[in-house]
This record gives structure tokens, C-alpha cells and sequence, in this order.
């Protein structure tokens, strides 16, 4: 499982400008080894999308919701 900050710190590399940079100078391979790591990457997102909207959006509601149980939307912003 990735952490909070693993996917911060990529999510940085990206905003950056280093990623591009990356691309632009690495070999054919590591060219095809960074595009794949992204589709794998965005491909992951559309699961999560899909899962966590199933969850939190299914007739019973989000498990745990409500007065006293789960966690609250600030906490799941402080990742």
C-alpha cells in the first residue's frame, strides 16, 4: 500500500517539472517504464474513483457515518 506522503511526494515530482525533465533525457526504456508507471497510476485513480463512489454512495450509506462513528470529512483530508 502506498502512503500519504508517497503519493504527495510524486504528485510534487509531477507539479515540478522534474518528471518532464526525467522524460525527456531517459533512454526508450525508461521512457516506456514511466509511462507505464502513469497508466498504472491513473488506471488505480478510476478503480478508487469507482470503489470509494460505491461505498460512500450505496443505499446503507457510508458504514460507520453519522453521530459518534467514522471518521469525519476532516479527517479524511489530513490523510
Amino acid at each position: 500500500m502506498l502512503s500519504t506522503a508517497q503519493l504527495k511526494e510524486f504528485r510534487d515530482y509531477l507539479e515540478s517539472g522534474a518528471w518532464a525533465d526525467a522524460f525527456q533525457y531517459a533512454t526508450k526504456d525508461l521512457r516506456l517504464e514511466m509511462i507505464e508507471k502513469i497508466e498504472e497510476l491513473l488506471d488505480a485513480a478510476d478503480v478508487a474513483d469507482r470503489v470509494v463512489g460505491e461505498v460512500m454512495f450505496s443505499k446503507d450509506g457510508m458504514p460507520g457515518a453519522g453521530p459518534g462513528g467514522g471518521a469525519q470529512s476532516s479527517d479524511l483530508k489530513r490523510g
